[in-house]
């Protein structure tokens, strides 16, 4: 006799689940009365974007932004390479006390854990020969997540990916927290990381603008709403 589900892993199933052609309708119509954004993703340095590639990621965007700017004001001469961002990291123990010194010079926070992500990146940069915007972007254009991502980074999956690419131009969607409250309230209930940037690539089709631009204005739609409008989200 096979084994009953948990109580919870049904809800999961019933609550996360593909959208239906009526629900990418509804996706369209909430999506097309959004206003359009007023900033954009485009990244042109190449430190900025490693960095950001760990950052970027479930973190407020004042902490991503104040960070950002302690490494332009402060560190920006020194680190500039991948090889003066390696030789920092060895300068430090790979443990919790050496980390949170790497991010306290670096980023003048204590986002220890965000270190040990950098951690893994910057080996999977040098291994695939990405050690300059130029190369990073070539790469981005013509990468595919799970060809070329998914499992290679600890910690790091499809939400850090989709960031990374859209700063270096590609033209798709980052499945993080703020898409999926919005495609959540839109349809009503949830979908995998993979459904959302389908869907929401395809309600940008739709309106006549570029994925890009939809997530954008998707974003500061999020953002700029009551935090405690999201407070019983459960991602």
């Amino acid at each position: 006799m096979a084994a009953v589900p948990k109580r919870d892993e049904r809800q999961v199933a019933r609550s996360v689940r593909p959208v239906s052609e009526s629900e990418l309708q509804l996706l369209v119509e909430a999506c097309g009365a959004v206003s359009e954004a007023k900033s954009d993703y485009t990244e042109n340095d190449f430190m900025t974007n490693v960095l950001l590639t760990v950052l970027d990621i479930r973190m407020q965007s004042g902490a991503v932004d104040k960070s950002i700017h302690h490494y332009r004001d402060r560190r920006w001469k020194e680190i500039r390479t991948l090889p003066d961002l390696d030789d920092l990291l060895a300068r430090y123990p790979d443990d919790k006390e050496g980390n949170l010194r790497v991010a306290q010079y670096l980023w003048g926070n204590n986002h220890w854990v965000r270190v040990e992500w950098l951690r893994g990146f910057v080996p999977f940069l040098s291994q695939n020969n990405l050690r300059t915007q130029q190369a990073l972007r070539n790469w981005a254009h013509r990468s595919d997540f799970k060809r070329d991502f998914e499992g290679k980074v600890k910690n790091l999956g499809i939400a850090s990916f989709k960031s990374l690419v859209m700063r270096l131009g590609v033209d798709t969607v980052k499945p993080d927290v703020h898409l999926h409250n919005f495609v959540k309230r839109a349809i009503g209930h949830g979908v995998t990381d993979e459904e959302l940037v389908r869907v929401v690539a395809e309600a940008a089709r739709r309106i006549g603008v570029s994925s890009r631009q939809l997530d954008a204005s998707l974003w500061e739609y999020q953002r700029d709403r009551r935090p405690s409008m999201d407070a019983d989200d459960p991602r």
